[in-house]
């Protein structure tokens, strides 16, 4: 997956094979599709275009042309361009967005019906994910629970023990008040979907909404939760002072060596351990009342409702998620596999000691996190409001409230 980390309000940038193409008929070649997706640097670009050049060798009918952006800036745009029919024949969805896009997206239902398409090696959180009102939008090419990253060289040092899948809540806040102290703090909160919503759920097992698209953060179990969270920060003092509207405050409090544990997912591990100087360990979520509850994101490749040739735009897709390119993808460190017959390459990549046995044990519990048409809307607020969360000036109630009052939804 891509990375949940959410800031909007921007232009799509020029795409990496030159002139921007501004929808799927807009080539002169009747075979040609365009696919759009995100990309944050130079070197993102090289991998997703191996990645198209891959596809298009793979069937002589079908040439795919990639146009890029920025994480941040590509859902902006995209939800325009679906609006207005302009859209490229394939879009990149992320499983948390799903929802707001399904107005210019077509239903894949149809398709994987009258081609055979066999979808049961796909992980079946994303899947749904990827879905919306018992339609399939997108076909999956990663996956991955939210997991507790942990500093294995902090741990060692203080002589604590490291943590294991199935340890528990009690155990994660003991080692990270013993791993507190000298500027040093034993974990990094946030105040970003995944991250915050996860740890709740394995807290109270509360969730931000009903599962049908509406927002339901005043709940007392969620208030609660996020209460408990937020006092890891602000009353307990075992995590550093959060900013406002920092999404990039969490990985970066992390690789500095001066916090012992956060969250994360697969689809960030590698880029981690590769930056950090320190030894990087895994470990499931810490398991609540009800076991160790997390949430599984993911991102796949859907079509735009505008896409003048769905059959050939389907093939492709089937083709991009087919599990030699998924393998590809694994090995080059850029997804972990939405299929479970390509998983292994990612694992030999990786090469991070317990991988395995923790992204099974929290895939065995992990549900998608349900969102609203507006979540964006709704991650923006909570990043706004973080500060005052997580320095006590406000309390989990207020701040819950303010979001849900005005992201402008019931």
């Amino acid at each position: 997956m891509t990375g949940p980390r959410i800031a909007v309000r921007a232009v799509v940038a020029a795409a990496l094979a030159g002139t921007l193409v501004m929808a799927c008929g807009a080539d002169d070649s009747p075979k040609t599709l365009t696919w759009s997706m995100w990309a944050d640097g130079g070197e993102e670009q090289r991998v997703w275009q191996q990645f198209a050049d891959r596809v298009s060798l793979e069937d002589p009918q079908i040439t795919i042309k990639l146009e890029t952006s920025t994480f941040g800036d590509y859902f902006a745009e995209l939800g325009t361009r679906l609006d207005s029919g302009d859209a490229p024949c394939i879009v990149s969805m992320q499983a948390l967005r799903t929802t707001g896009y399904t107005r210019g997206m077509l239903p894949l239902d149809d398709l994987i019906a009258r081609n055979k398409f066999d979808v049961t090696d796909f992980d079946k959180s994303v899947m749904e994910g990827l879905s919306a009102d018992g339609k399939q939008y997108a076909l999956p090419y990663d996956v991955g629970p939210v997991i507790l990253t942990y500093n294995k060289d902090m741990f060692r040092d203080a002589g604590v023990p490291e943590p294991r899948p199935g340890w528990t809540l009690a155990e994660f806040e003991s080692a990270a008040r013993e791993l507190t102290g000298h500027r040093r703090y034993g974990f990094v909160a946030a105040p970003q979907d995944l991250w915050m919503f996860s740890m709740v759920l394995t807290k109270t097992g509360a969730q931000p909404t009903d599962g049908a698209g509406h927002l339901r953060l005043t709940t007392p179990a969620l208030v609660n939760g996020v209460q408990w969270y937020a006092d890891l920060v602000a009353r307990k003092k075992v995590a550093p002072q959060v900013p406002a509207a920092d999404p990039a405050f969490a990985d970066r409090e992390f690789l500095s060596g001066k916090v012992a544990m956060g969250t994360s997912g697969p689809w960030a591990l590698l880029n981690l351990k590769n930056q950090a100087g320190f030894q990087v360990g895994l470990a499931t979520l810490p398991a609540g009342p009800d076991g160790s509850r997390t949430y599984s994101s993911g991102s796949g490749f859907g079509i735009a409702k505008s896409c003048p040739d769905p059959d050939r735009a389907f093939k492709a897709i089937t083709l991009m998620t087919a599990t030699r390119q998924l393998e590809w993808l694994g090995g080059v460190g850029r997804a972990y596999p939405s299929r479970e017959s390509a998983q292994h390459a990612w694992y030999e990549n990786a090469r991070l000691a317990g991988a395995r046995e923790v992204l099974e044990a929290a895939n065995a519990t992990a549900t998608p996190l349900r969102t609203t048409e507006n979540w964006d809307r709704v991650n923006e607020l909570l990043n706004q409001h973080g500060d005052k969360l997580f320095s006590g000036a406000s309390s989990a109630e207020q701040v819950l409230e303010q979001v849900q009052r005005q992201s402008g939804r019931d």
